[in-house]
């Protein structure tokens, strides 16, 4: 009894094994019209959205199908077929910053919305993976990489040597005849640093980004151009990286001059964020003692205390344009501005300090 029991379970693990190999078989486009009762062609105009319009009801019966069979379109295939990926790339600087966290996001969802996947690449404060970054996207076949603040010249090779849809965020690569698009730093920074002059201070302090001076100080110095001795302009002026760390060193050098300024224009939310946290350590209050405004208008800046005033960019209009940039077939090179919002909070006076965050 013991050997045909043993057989019997010998027996039903085989049948098992069939019936879930039977289960797990991938399904293809033929299951999938044969259990809707649709033809192929149906199916592939679900899947890519066209090239003919398809009913809502029989639409409907295909997705049902794909879903009761767990159907996936073959990827690669598709690739193959179509001399595309439908995957797109961004490479930035810095995932934990929340301007380039929220960005991605938005892009995301955008590409997404259109059929595409992203693949994001970090190419560090320093930019020592910039070229590996954008060399690793290369060979992943995808139909087009938004690149920001690049800085290396082999880098820039790369992508002039590529043949591939590139898109610059925030600054025109020059020799790179291909799209751009950003904010007017210029006008943003002017607006910003005139905002805490209109409190009153006479003197408005920067903590601006490590490296050759862009159009956010240059309109600083422009503004300030009150303060015609040069050596007052250095003590107003610190540099910092992009960080929360960039931040805190900054705003501690710059409030432990011997004459500090009251007022401080920074050039990024997240290094406004380590400028908060380093007033504060010092017991210094915001806007009584320091006032500070900054660029970004990250989600995260409504919930600083005090909250944060921002020029507020356009995340979302720059997110649809990247993804339109990258997938359009007759897009031209070209710069592409979006306005500003100034956002008035709390860290510059305009409104009362409150106990409540968000708004």
């Amino acid at each position: 009894m013991r050997k045909f029991y043993q057989l019997d379970r010998v027996e039903a693990s085989k049948s098992w094994q069939s019936l879930y190999s039977e289960r797990m078989k991938r399904a293809n486009r033929e299951d999938v019209a044969r259990l809707a009762g649709v033809s192929t062609a149906v199916v592939s105009y679900v899947i890519n959205n066209g090239p003919r319009p398809v009913a809502k009801a029989t639409r409907d019966r295909v997705v049902a199908a794909m879903a009761e069979l767990h159907y996936r379109p073959n990827a690669t295939a598709r690739a193959l077929k179509l001399a595309r990926t439908n995957v797109i790339g961004l490479l930035i600087r810095d995932i934990t910053n929340p301007y380039f966290s929220e960005l991605a996001k938005r892009v995301q969802e955008r590409a997404h919305r259109s059929g595409y996947a992203l693949m994001v690449g970090n190419a560090g404060s320093d930019g020592v993976e910039e070229t590996a970054e954008f060399q690793n996207m290369l060979a992943r076949e995808v139909d087009g990489i938004a690149v920001y603040g690049i800085r290396r010249p082999e880098t820039l090779e790369a992508i002039s040597t590529s043949g591939l849809r590139v898109v610059s965020l925030d600054w025109h690569l020059e020799g790179a005849d291909i799209p751009s698009v950003g904010i007017d730093d210029y006008g943003a920074a002017r607006e910003a640093v005139e905002h805490l002059l209109s409190h009153g201070y006479a003197e408005v302090g920067i903590i601006a980004g490590l490296g050759s001076p862009d159009f956010r100080e240059q309109s600083w110095r422009d503004a300030m151009s009150v303060t015609d001795d040069p050596k007052r302009a250095d003590e107003l002026r610190a540099y910092g990286e992009f960080s929360l760390e960039g931040g805190y060193e900054a705003a501690l050098d710059l409030i432990e001059r011997a004459n500090p300024p009251r007022a401080i224009f920074v050039s990024s939310d997240v290094q406004a964020f380590g400028a908060i946290r380093a007033i504060q350590h010092r017991g210094l209050r915001i806007p009584h003692d320091v006032a500070i405004v900054s660029i970004d208008g990250t989600e995260a800046s409504a919930f600083t205390y005090p909250s944060l005033t921002a020029i507020q960019l356009p995340l979302q209009e720059i997110a649809e344009y990247i993804v339109d940039e990258l997938t359009s077939r007759d897009a031209s090179p070209m710069r592409r501005t979006f306005g500003h919002t100034l956002i008035k909070r709390e860290s510059c006076g305009c409104v009362p300090l409150s106990r409540r965050t968000g708004s």
